[in-house]
């Protein structure tokens, strides 16, 4: 089913917090209620998200400043050839990850985080922003891959606080992630279906 406007949701949390099951797990369950529903990630599957994953977050380190233009960039693409595509359908799209993510990794290695926001003010604010808490060692305790140059148990200490200073001012909705995962899927697919109905029926 397509709705009147399409819905904007994001999904963060640091590195092992379950982001892309609990993504993927929404998609699922809104496609059994019969929306049209589309999974995505950052970074993006495009050709400047594939050069972050394959030299940046697997191989060598780059200047955190370049990290977050490169971000941006992949970003500017992911909206525009991705995510508003599906929103002017009337689409869902759930995002794993988005500037929010910029915002604690890259705040977390010292990069003024109003710089980080100027050079994303074309990234429209999502419908709905949620952040899947779990403390750093439980996250990379369930990290089974090899661990990419940012998943660092200290880092991750300190990306989780800026996550939670989003939460705090009211940029992130903040959800208990350190749950069985059906326990955690019921409640943000609960507040998916609320800001969905809400957005539907406002038709704006």
């Amino acid at each position: 089913m397509s709705l009147k406007v399409g819905v904007f949701i994001v999904i963060e949390g640091i590195d092992g917090a379950g982001k892309t099951l609990h993504s993927k797990n929404l998609c699922l369950q809104l496609h059994r209620k019969g929306y049209l529903a589309r999974y995505t990630a950052e970074p993006s599957g495009n050709v400047i998200g594939r050069l972050l994953r394959r030299e940046f977050l697997n191989r060598r380190k780059a200047p955190p400043e370049v990290e977050t233009l490169l971000f941006a960039a992949d970003r500017f693409q992911h909206l525009r050839q991705e995510v508003m595509p599906t929103l002017r359908r009337g689409g869902i799209v759930v995002s794993d990850r988005y500037i929010y993510a910029s915002i604690a990794y890259q705040g977390a290695q010292k990069v003024d985080i109003g710089w980080i926001r100027c050079v994303n003010n074309f990234a429209p604010k999502p419908d709905l922003a949620i952040y899947l808490d779990v403390p750093a060692e439980v996250a990379m305790s369930r990290i089974r891959r090899g661990r990419s140059v940012m998943e660092r148990l200290e880092f991750e200490k300190r990306v989780r606080e800026i996550y939670l200073k989003l939460v705090k001012d009211g940029e992130l909705t903040y959800i208990d992630g350190d749950r069985p995962v059906e326990d955690v899927d019921k409640d943000i697919f609960n507040i998916a279906i609320e800001t969905i109905t809400k957005k539907h029926i406002a038709g704006t």
